[in-house]
């Protein structure tokens, strides 16, 4: 009887074990899966609205979904008056989340549906590494979008940082090669680089990037509603005062990010 005693007490033992190796597996499949965009846990697409909605489609890498830009974007301008609808096609800039790779769907979906603006954004190095590459999918992209009865949107974003802080050099390269192609394609330019720069002169203080990101640096929601407010006073000249209680970022900084966003896009406004 003693033998059987002993294999009884060690059956709870190995279930405890098995039990905790399974949970930790399932721990890590999950974090695999999300940092991989096998599984995405965001909002992809917003298209039910009032007639009048502006519908915007967002084509670009992880800069346009983390801190979810668009719907803070859809969020603070419904709160003063603008209803927006939006799809937003963006991937990982190492898993799909390129102009080119995503060129063929995203033309397919402006034959498909109606969109007011589409919004592009490439890769974030691309601009470092391959600008003509670059210039040329930004190029096919605004003319596919004109064609649809779109305007082409180029969003330029804060992707590279040191020391919690816009790097300044870099982005002023990336910057320079937006400008080239909003000029060339008679593209908007929503700035939030820049943006992101001005802001961090006004409150020196603020935090606008994730403080740790295996995927590379990010905004956080800060600075994501930092760049909604710039799209929104790029694009619809609105001045945010308002923030909706449920909006994705309401921190103690929120209104003084908004008026940054909009005095950099509008630098005389309060002359």
């Amino acid at each position: 009887m003693k033998p059987q005693t002993k294999i009884k007490n060690k059956l709870p033992k190995r279930t405890i074990i098995m039990t905790v190796v399974l949970v930790v597996i399932l721990i890590l499949a999950t974090i695999y899966a999300v940092f991989t965009d096998i599984i995405i846990l965001r909002k992809t697409e917003d298209m039910v609205g009032p007639e009048n909605s502006i519908a915007i489609l967002f084509v670009g890498s992880s800069h346009v979904f983390v801190g979810d830009v668009p719907g803070q974007l859809q969020a603070i301008a419904k709160m003063h008056g603008v209803d927006i609808i939006y799809k937003d096609m963006s991937r990982h800039g190492n898993r799909g989340g390129t102009l080119s790779e995503l060129r063929d769907d995203a033309i397919s979906e402006m034959q498909s549906r109606s969109f007011d603006y589409v919004v592009l954004q490439d890769q974030t190095r691309k601009s470092l590494n391959d600008v003509e590459g670059l210039l040329d999918e930004i190029r096919i992209l605004s003319d596919a979008a004109k064609e649809s009865g779109a305007i082409p949107v180029l969003y330029n974003s804060a992707w590279a940082t040191t020391n919690g802080q816009p790097d300044e050099e870099s982005l002023k390269i990336t910057t320079e090669v937006y400008k080239h192609a909003a000029d060339e394609n008679d593209a908007i330019l929503v700035n939030a680089a820049d943006g992101w720069i001005h802001a961090h002169d006004t409150i020196p203080e603020i935090s606008l990037y994730t403080r740790f990101d295996p995927r590379g640096p990010h905004a956080n929601n800060a600075g994501a509603f930092l760049t909604a407010c710039v799209f929104a006073a790029t694009l619809f000249d609105l001045h945010i005062e308002d923030i909706p209680k449920d909006n994705r970022y309401s921190g103690s900084d929120v209104i003084a990010l908004a008026q940054a966003a909009w005095e950099f896009v509008h630098p005389t406004a309060n002359e």
